[in-house]
């Protein structure tokens, strides 16, 4: 179709060629609007030749684009055996691998009835990813409610958007980044070339131990093995996530603890960076979005993290005539915050983040951060490990289940997020 369409395109660009060295010597009126006429119809039969064969192109590079996408990920699935870490996340698996994983979690829920420790890999928890029960059942008999009534969210999906990066077993991990690319300058004919050397930095990520303990009646233990590891497996998980996704934003950092954007060291987030602010007002949003990023973009792709109060505040917003002045788009946990003379920005709720908007926030306290997710560093040093015991809780009939995660985190990208800090009007 389309070597037909190319054909039918030169042989009309001919045609009319021919039309206009006719109309050159022609000799009446009439003559020369009748080629005129005909010159039209070659033009417009041109353009939609080109139209259509425009289309069967961008069909075709769209066809190519996904089969080499395909491609690229089938080479992924192959170089990531079941139980190493798979960047991609879940994915359409074969009867053979279904097969090998319901038998890994039949023996992982028996191994967890016996009393014994058992791991959960990074494959089957990316970046600590929160797993629904679906059709998991608490108690299998009629006479028992075969649905678990789960709490509101408790953990901010910050924690999925960060860069986690597999590193199971190591100490450390150090990150390099760029401050500045150089730039040239004036030189005489026969002087010295003017040095524009790359200016580069590293962080040092450590690693952290964080714990959950979390407690199960023995009648979940009725359970077949795979809806009980799944059982325990949410609700360690929950719990170790809850506790690491703010600790992205405010983690103290040093000797085993995490370092928060709140924390970044000043050579990745120079002193004088933040933006100070006394209260959210019309104008709140465009300061933070103007001061982030260098000198020459206006930089997209960025999240505002913030606490519910203070999204709540932005909504409260009202123009002269009453009408609301930030119009919100909420997703659960993320969303965007625009205006109708302004752009769209991307939020992420995080009860981290202090409420600069509550009364007793004192000033100078950090209370939000805009910048590019990406920019965070999260190596995660180990699977989770679970243990059980039925000790402590043998008299109220409770299962004690415990368990721990190796991670670190930094900012490693050169004034990847800009803070926001109250200060007294």
């Amino acid at each position: 179709m389309e070597k037909w369409l190319q054909e039918m395109i030169q042989k009309a660009e001919q045609k009319r060629s021919d039309l206009r060295t006719k109309g050159k010597a022609a000799e009446t009126l009439e003559e020369v609007r009748s080629i005129e006429e005909e010159i039209d119809k070659c033009e417009k039969d041109i353009a939609e030749f080109r139209t259509q064969l425009t289309a069967l192109e961008d069909e075709r590079a769209k066809k190519e684009s996904e089969e080499e996408e395909k491609r690229g990920i089938e080479e992924k699935r192959n170089a990531f055996p079941v139980g190493g870490f798979n960047p991609l996340g879940s994915f359409v698996k074969t009867d053979e691998a279904r097969a090998e994983e319901k038998k890994k979690y039949e023996e992982r829920g028996q191994a967890l009835k016996d009393g014994k420790a058992v791991k959960y890999n990074t494959d089957e928890i990316p970046t600590f990813r929160s797993v629904s029960l679906g059709s998991s059942k608490l108690v299998n008999e009629e006479k028992y409610s075969r649905d678990v009534n789960t709490t509101f969210n408790e953990v901010s999906g910050l924690l999925d958007k960060v860069h986690a990066v597999p590193l199971q077993g190591g100490e450390s991990y150090s990150k390099a980044f760029e401050k500045s690319s150089g730039e040239g300058d004036y030189t005489t004919e026969d002087g010295e070339y003017h040095d524009a050397d790359p200016e580069f930095e590293y962080v040092s990520i450590g690693k952290a131990k964080i714990t959950a303990y979390t407690e199960i009646t023995d009648e979940a233990k009725k359970l077949p093995n795979i809806q009980y590891q799944t059982l325990v497996k949410n609700s360690i998980e929950k719990s170790l996530r809850k506790k690491i996704t703010k600790q992205i934003v405010v983690g103290a950092g040093g000797s085993n603890a995490i370092t928060g954007i709140f924390n970044a060291p000043v050579k990745v987030i120079p002193s004088g960076y933040d933006v100070e602010i006394s209260e959210i007002d019309t104008d709140t949003l465009d300061k933070i979005v103007f001061a982030y990023g260098g000198d020459e973009d206006v930089e997209g792709d960025a999240y505002l993290i913030l606490n519910k109060m203070d999204l709540a505040k932005f909504a409260a917003l009202k123009t002269k005539d009453g009408k609301k002045f930030y119009k919100i788009e909420l997703n659960g946990n993320t969303g965007t915050i625009s205006s109708d003379d302004s752009f769209k920005v991307p939020f992420i709720i995080n009860s981290g983040c202090p409420a600069l908007s509550a009364s007793a926030t004192k000033a100078n306290t950090l209370c939000m951060a805009y910048g590019k997710l990406e920019g965070y560093e999260m190596p995660v040093f180990s699977d989770i490990e679970v243990e059980e015991s039925r000790d402590y809780k043998f008299k109220s009939g409770q299962i004690a289940y415990r368990g721990c995660v190796w991670v670190g985190g930094n900012v490693a990208m050169y004034k990847g997020f800009i803070r926001v800090k109250k200060i007294t009007a």
